[in-house]
């Protein structure tokens, strides 16, 4: 089980450098990028690709 969760975190992080490299504000040699913790690149991601509010309830 550990080596599955280990596994999954991993993938997030990928997911997060790759889409962040691909936005163009990182490069993929960019050391510090590829250092950082998954909740650091949650953030980082987040702030960068901010969800968009759609289909919301308006009040009557």
């Amino acid at each position: 089980m550990k080596n599955q969760l280990r596994k999954g975190i991993e993938t997030l992080k990928l997911f997060y450098i790759n889409r962040l490299i691909e936005s163009g504000l990182y490069n993929a040699s960019d050391d510090e990028l590829h250092s950082l913790t998954l909740s650091e690149l949650q953030t980082i991601f987040k702030k960068t690709f901010p969800l968009k509010k759609s289909n919301q309830c308006k009040e009557n």
